[in-house]
């Protein structure tokens, strides 16, 4: 195994690999992004081309391209072992022999049985007679040949008993089955099974990478319900976590720094074949923060184009709140109330949607003037109704953000400005409100001590250990920083000709490479650009403040001991530790 690994990494760059979900910047010898791991709106995901590795110092995530693969795409190692040979190129004859025993086969499977039920619904869409009805329907909506495959569009006919026997055959379990949603059964024991898919079009669903992982089952008859059924949440298909058609567009989204969002399956689709493949869909579901995260790996840039009805608008105002929470703008297609996307598209073609698109405007500019239009602001009350639903989305902004919409929305209200950054000043946001939600934001938290900050900096400029040497020794450390710092002072004084670097290949040192290597990281992204005599002023304030602490903790525990002392009348013991504390006074 060891050889297989060495040679996919030997062949892959962590930064090409970690780039493709995380937009990275150069700093210095280094990248650095948004971590795809938790919220934020300050970077602090580093990654380091010469170690191959990348972390984030918020919320202490990351590792090597193995490490990042398994933890971004929620992946055993045998996955993300594939993902990357594949990318690599390289071949992997039998990869579950790497997989652990207790987690062998269990995704696999789930896998294996939705692509079985991708490749029978599409035969039964372009090889029988039904399927070829709904071939008729779908070209009437304007759909050919060539986007139907690429997204593998299919066809459920209507049968109790179609699909689970065809799956029951190719080896696919009855608990997988009902798990995934294909059947409906009383249990797992139960003999009543049936197809729970019936007279639908099949949309498949794809995660990330492109596997099947789900399905939505479109209606074929006025009077089936429900319109649209889709796949239960499963070991492989968490809904709130997949966006449809991300999969197809990632590339174009990056590449135009930009995301159309909207609502439906058909709603990507018509576009997309038109040109418009920067596209995807919620299908259904209200944004999630942690879509959001997955759009943000992408771009800074949305486009949001929902239904304007009352429960369109109030998804919009939601997706705004919770892409403005990941330091995402957003602005609004307007315009074409009462057709979809789909349908305009279908009707007046790809470069009349364009043309929407390009007129979006920033969504509390599109909203302020719904709500100007829909108000009597000449009066207190309907003022009042305009700022009260603004202020949410305004307490949001960055204050570049809050100065220009509120002098935007004053001009419009005809009132002082002053007074709206008064309002927005005693404003709250409610508890409930989507801008609250955590979805696994994570304080920032280096989590390194002075001690091991100390170690770290000595480790990249071997020429301060003399400095270091001169203030501290041994007894100053502890735990596996006192190991470093023995095996430091080793290797410095075996050197005859003064020490230019540390050999990590041996010794206590290549015990510990890996949490060195994020050490040494942490100490180029903090002090990387200072100079040597900088560093080494840096190095002597550190070892004062470490011993500073030490001294305040050691007179705290003095201070206990001595009261303790005098209250059970322990005369030579209290004269003892007066002298103690005497001693730490003086120094």
């Amino acid at each position: 195994m060891a050889d297989v690994v060495e040679d996919i990494k030997a062949r892959l760059d962590i930064v090409e690999v970690v780039g493709a979900y995380v937009q990275l910047k150069k700093a210095g010898r280094n990248y650095k992004g948004l971590c795809p791991f938790h919220s934020e709106k300050t970077p602090s995901f580093v990654v380091s081309p010469e170690k191959q590795i990348c972390h984030c110092f918020g919320c202490n995530k990351g590792g090597d391209i193995f490490n990042f693969i398994e933890e971004v795409e929620g992946a055993e190692f045998t996955e993300a072992m594939q993902i990357l040979a594949d990318k690599a190129g390289v071949k992997i004859d039998n990869v579950s022999k790497f997989a652990k025993k207790e987690a062998k086969g269990e995704k696999d499977e789930y896998f294996k049985a939705h692509d079985l039920a991708c490749e029978f619904f599409e035969r039964e869409l372009f090889k029988t007679d039904n399927g070829k009805k709904v071939l008729e329907y779908l070209y009437k909506r304007g759909m050919k040949d060539v986007t139907l495959k690429e997204f593998k569009v299919g066809f459920s006919p209507d049968k109790y008993d179609a699909l689970y026997p065809y799956l029951l055959k190719k080896g696919i379990s009855k608990r997988v089955l009902i798990k995934s949603g294909f059947v409906s059964a009383k249990g797992v024991g139960s003999d009543e099974i049936y197809d729970k898919f019936r007279g639908r079009l099949m949309f498949p669903i794809f995660d990330y990478l492109g596997r099947v992982c789900g399905f939505g089952g479109r209606a074929l008859k006025k009077d089936q319900m429900p319109k649209y059924l889709n796949s239960p949440e499963n070991r492989i298909y968490n809904k709130s976590r997949v966006l449809y058609g991300l999969y197809h567009s990632k590339a174009s989204v990056k590449e135009n720094d930009n995301i159309v969002l909207v609502e439906g399956y058909f709603d990507v689709i018509l576009p997309y074949q038109e040109g418009i493949k920067n596209i995807a869909a919620v299908s259904g579901t209200a944004l999630t923060s942690d879509q959001a995260t997955l759009i943000k790996r992408l771009t800074s840039n949305v486009v949001t184009c929902f239904d304007l009805d009352k429960a369109g608008f109030e998804a919009t105002k939601r997706s705004y709140s919770i892409l403005t929470n990941v330091d995402v703008v957003v602005k609004t297609v307007s315009g074409f109330e009462g057709k979809d996307p789909a349908d305009l598209v279908n009707d007046k073609g790809g470069k009349e949607f364009i043309k929407f698109i390009e007129k979006s405007v920033n969504f509390i500019s599109f909203y302020s003037d719904k709500l100007v239009s829909s108000n009597d602001i000449g009066t207190f009350e309907g003022r009042h109704a305009v700022v009260k639903e603004l202020l949410p989305l305004l307490k949001q902004l960055s204050p570049s953000g809050k100065d220009f919409h509120i002098r935007e929305l004053a001009t419009k209200l005809g009132m002082k400005e002053q007074f709206l950054y008064d309002e927005l000043e005693s404003f709250s946001l409610p508890k409930d409100h989507p801008a609250r939600e955590k979805a696994e934001n994570v304080e920032k938290a280096e989590g390194f001590s002075l001690e091991q900050v100390i170690c770290g900096i000595i480790l990249g400029n071997p020429q301060l250990f003399k400095v270091l040497s001169k203030m501290v020794d041994e007894s100053d450390f502890y735990g596996v920083e006192k190991d470093i710092y023995k095996e430091l002072h080793d290797q410095y004084n075996k050197s005859r000709n003064g020490l230019k670097e540390w050999n990590f290949d041996k010794g206590f040192l290549a015990s510990v490479k890996e949490k060195l290597d994020v050490l040494l990281l942490y100490v180029e992204e903090r002090y990387g650009e200072l100079s040597e005599e900088s560093m080494g002023e840096e190095v002597e304030k550190l070892v004062d403040k470490v011993k500073k602490t030490r001294r305040s903790k050691k007179l705290n525990d003095l201070r206990t001991q001595i009261v303790e002392a005098e209250k059970n009348d322990e005369k030579e013991k209290l004269i003892k530790l007066l002298k103690e504390q005497q001693k730490l006074l003086s120094e």
